[in-house]
């Protein structure tokens, strides 16, 4: 199996764990109704690859390429709650509770910043053209049969 990556997005925080050095990048794509929509993906820097993150300019473009790395971070379910920004309160037996949550990362083997990287259009200010969604056939779905059977036979 292939397990290639070529990523790129915008620099939005770098931190070190464990002798572990971490980048997240966001990624734009066009949303509804002209927004732009992001999305974020956690960054590892391969311990042989000599780039420090802390050294680039926060929001810089870069390119990354590497593989995709899946592993579990175990952490206290409290803090888990606290990162969704739903400002739920758990009760005090539920909130020492440690748990394992998979997560998948794309671990860097090489990074390259993009001289004269332009920002999006949402936050120079500039409208985009909306996008237009897809149609859908008009196709009844039924138990046990694969859409894209269905699809391909109109």
């Amino acid at each position: 199996m292939i397990n290639q990556v070529n990523f790129e997005g915008y620099l939005t925080r770098s931190w070190e764990y464990r002798e572990q050095r971490f980048m997240r990048l966001a990624n734009h794509r066009p949303g509804e109704n002209g927004k732009i929509l992001s999305d974020y993906v956690t960054i590892q820097i391969d311990p042989s690859l000599d780039f420090d993150p802390h050294r680039v300019k926060i929001g810089r473009l870069l390119r990354v390429t590497g593989r995709i790395v899946g592993r579990d971070i175990v952490e206290p379910l409290k803090m888990v709650v606290a990162k969704s920004h739903d400002g739920v309160e758990l009760p005090d037996e539920l909130s020492t509770l440690v748990i394992r949550r998979p997560t998948v990362q794309i671990l860097a083997t090489g990074v390259k910043v993009l001289a004269g990287a332009k920002t999006p259009k949402a936050m120079t200010g500039q409208k985009e053209k909306p996008v237009k969604k897809p149609e859908l056939p008009a196709v009844p779905l039924q138990p046990g049969v694969d859409l894209a059977e269905l699809t391909a036979s109109n």
